[in-house]
């Protein structure tokens, strides 16, 4: 597992997981959709992300399996503009690019 200052990040390329966390805090529960699932702290706040079938998600995007291995730093943005449905986005570096990727759900507040 890779950490900068304020995100944790793994990708499996056995399991074909990617998994982006916030440093320092902890699973209050989770929200599963699909091949996501979506962390939440004790606020309900977006706190990490798992997608299962990493590489397939993302090869639409133009990214590898190779390059999701090359990972230089992630970050997940919440869009909160909405106070009914916050929009997450993934923020993703590599050695030569960074990618901003919008995740295909909205997640319902309360």
């Amino acid at each position: 597992m890779v950490k900068t200052n304020n995100y944790y990040w793994d990708y499996s390329t056995y399991s074909d997981i990617l998994h982006v966390h916030r440093k320092g805090e902890i699973n209050r529960g989770s929200i599963e959709l699909g091949d996501f699932c979506i962390d939440l702290n004790k606020k309900d706040e977006v706190v990490g992300i798992e997608i299962e079938w990493a590489s397939e998600f993302f090869s639409q995007l133009d990214i590898t399996k190779e390059q999701l291995t090359q990972i230089t730093d992630a970050e997940l943005i919440i869009d909160k503009r909405n106070p009914q449905a916050h929009i997450i986005f993934l923020s993703l570096k590599f050695p030569t690019l960074t990618k901003k990727i919008a995740i295909p759900m909205q997640v319902l507040t309360a």
